[in-house]
């Protein structure tokens, strides 16, 4: 008689630190689900706790206190989980019958005062001693790839009119072809070429996935892009212009008026909006069994979708744990030009 196939079953799970403290063990009975939100761009990460209070605990000795820190680390028992990073309470709402409380937590280092709309003037300084200037504000740890570094874009001057620090520097990025994160205790700041040249980190296919949904667009999508710029010198208008990195339909040619300081300038912004509207061209939404590997910032190779297959970059990608239906992950991708 063959001897029966046994399979290894994987189990999730979760790690909660609250205030310091290990609480796993204490809540893990109350949890109905947990979930963390990664995102690529500027926006930083949440994590959602629901937890069952039939005892009143939550709403009486257990209620949290607005600011409360939590940290959160997800996957699977016995690998490498991931680590969430560090959240502050930020909300909390009361639902029932039954009794259900949602902890809702924002990354802890996005303070109120990065909220606050103020101006600056900086000069003679580059797009990343920019954002270096702005994270040690905060006291946060800086991280800029190399690539960063290496295509940095100077300004004789460049003003911060009310806008917040974050709203500015997001501003100045997208502007330039890069992008940034808060994560934890780190601003990350990277230029978004090199990026997306990354190997993928795995491949997604049909059976990978439970739903998934795709989106083709031509609206919004350009054959180039062109900048022009008042040159205060020769009292001339000038023009530059970019052509786009992958074929489409449209013969529209994307126009954009701002202040540039030289034609250097002007090409890079308008390469940086085609590329930005490239990248509306096809959007993926996928879920499936929980990944740790999908997080955003990471390329996939998704194959089983004939034209629709290519390189994706993840955009967002939210974990989830739910008592009912176990750890899922779902993302929000753009197709690459590769």
């Amino acid at each position: 008689m063959a001897a029966a196939a046994t399979y290894s079953i994987r189990s999730p799970e979760w790690i909660l630190t609250y205030n310091g403290s290990d609480v796993t063990t204490d809540v893990s009975h109350m949890v109905l689900a947990i979930s963390y939100t990664d995102r690529l761009s500027a926006a930083s990460g949440e994590v959602e706790i629901q937890v069952e209070d039939s005892q009143k605990r939550w709403q009486g000795p257990w209620y949290p206190a607005l600011g409360d820190l939590v940290n959160l680390q997800i996957g699977y028992r016995g690998e490498q989980l991931l680590n969430c990073g560090d959240f502050q309470v930020d909300e909390l709402e009361l639902d029932g019958p039954p009794d259900v409380m949602r902890l809702r937590c924002l990354a802890a280092y996005v303070i109120p005062a990065m909220r606050t709309r103020n101006s600056a003037a900086y000069e003679n300084q580059t797009i990343v001693q920019i954002a270096q200037t702005i994270s040690s504000k905060y006291g946060l740890e800086f991280i800029a790839a190399a690539e960063s570094e290496e295509s940095d874009v100077g300004f004789e001057r460049i003003t911060q009119r009310l806008e917040t620090d974050l709203e500015f520097l997001k501003r100045l990025a997208i502007e330039h072809n890069y992008d940034f994160t808060i994560r934890g205790s780190q601003l990350i700041f990277y230029a978004r070429f090199p990026l997306e040249q990354t190997q993928a980190v795995l491949t997604i296919t049909r059976p990978d996935v439970t739903t998934f949904s795709f989106k083709n667009q031509t609206r919004r999508i350009y054959s180039a892009a062109q900048v022009s710029y008042f040159d205060p010198d020769t009292k001339e208008l000038i023009t530059n212009e970019a052509s786009g990195a992958q074929t489409t339909p449209s013969a529209d040619v994307l126009k954009i008026v701002t202040r540039c300081e030289n034609g250097q300038q002007a090409f890079t912004k308008a390469q940086a909006a085609l590329h930005l509207h490239d990248l509306e061209s096809v959007e993926l939404r996928i879920e499936g069994p929980g990944r740790t590997t999908l997080v955003a910032g990471n390329n996939i190779l998704v194959s089983g979708w004939k034209a629709l297959d290519g390189v994706y970059q993840i955009e967002s990608a939210q974990h989830h744990i739910e008592r009912a239906s176990g750890y899922t992950t779902s993302i929000v991708g753009t197709r690459l030009a590769h």
